[in-house]
């Protein structure tokens, strides 16, 4: 029986790597010197990213896509790089981790944490239809369906996801790889914003109801089916800052996502620790770059939302 990583198992809810960095004590910038770097950067190309300031401190707010992009997939950093360049921190998303105490327990799983209990199998509960197609998208990732009959549902629907991007030959880092290396080369440490333990929210999964167990399984399914042919657009609409053409195609998930109670505990426990980061950085002098994905930024009542309700300008494309 395949029995998925505790970090790949949460590959498709949240995807992060911790990254080591080099620090770095920058000066506190003049509001002379903000005015020229907010003109600047908004001359170059890139991915989204916006700007919030005090008199005495400066957070850029660059917006990672949310999903793996294709293997070898290159984006322009310049923006982000003089964003990055003099910044004393470059602040990542949450990092899941977990031990061998949390892989015994998944491989053992006494309470079926990750795999139905003995007679029970995904394409038993499925209708027909669902299951038909269900079958097809296991072969469309080069998988039998058994490979997946035994784990529940929603672990079932991840791990085809997962298998899909690998299919695709999707790197799972979303930019984070190309822009730790940019942050390494400006000699500026990077951290995550949060940690979490990932047996925690495996755990929380267990608990997802049936009806949104299917909406993930047909999400799963119409994965598999579109990743090939809809990545490099996806990819080339973030790298170039088109937010509503990201936002579209990730929009399609919520069916999912927005029904399965721990991954809106998750969203939601981002969006609180992501905001407290924000308000700390905002207290500190100098400048600093935050690295979220496009939806924890940009959704209604997101980081965005926020900085904007507290009096803040916030510069940067539109995302209302």
């Amino acid at each position: 029986m395949n029995v998925p990583q505790p970090r790949a198992v949460l590959a498709a809810v949240l995807a992060s790597l911790a990254w080591p960095a080099l620090a770095q004590e920058p000066p506190v910038p003049s509001p002379s010197t903000l005015v020229e770097e907010v003109e600047v950067i908004g001359r170059l190309p890139g991915p989204a990213l916006w700007r919030v300031s005090t008199p005495t401190s400066q957070i850029w707010l660059f917006a990672l896509p949310g999903s793996g992009l294709p293997r070898g997939f290159k984006w322009n950093d310049a923006r982000v790089a003089k964003a990055l360049d003099g910044a004393r921190e470059l602040v990542l998303p949450p990092v899941a981790s977990g031990g061998f105490g949390d892989l015994m327990a998944l491989l053992l799983d006494p309470g079926h944490i990750i795999h139905l209990p003995s007679g029970q199998t995904v394409r038993s509960n499925l209708p027909a239809d669902l299951r038909a197609r269900w079958e097809d998208a296991a072969r469309t990732v080069g998988q039998d369906a058994a490979h997946y009959d035994h784990w529940r549902p929603v672990i079932a629907a991840l791990a085809l996801m997962l298998d899909a991007d690998k299919k695709a030959r999707l790197d799972p880092s979303g930019g984070r790889a190309q822009l730790m290396a940019l942050s390494r080369t400006l000699h500026v440490k990077g951290r995550p914003v949060a940690g979490y333990r990932a047996m925690d929210l495996i755990k929380g999964l267990a608990d997802t109801p049936e009806a949104a167990s299917q909406a993930c399984l047909r999400l799963a399914v119409d994965t598999a089916q579109t990743t090939q042919d809809d990545t490099l657009k996806a990819a080339e609409a973030w790298a170039r800052g088109d937010i509503d053409a990201v936002r579209a195609r990730n929009d399609r998930s919520a069916e999912c996502l927005g029904a399965v109670p721990e991954v809106v505990r998750l969203r939601d426990r981002v969006a609180a620790d992501s905001a407290k980061n924000l308000k700390e950085e905002l207290g500190k002098p100098g400048k600093a770059v935050v690295a979220a994905d496009l939806d924890t930024l940009t959704r209604k009542g997101g980081l965005l939302d926020q900085l904007k309700a507290e009096g803040l300008e916030v510069i940067g494309p539109a995302w209302q």
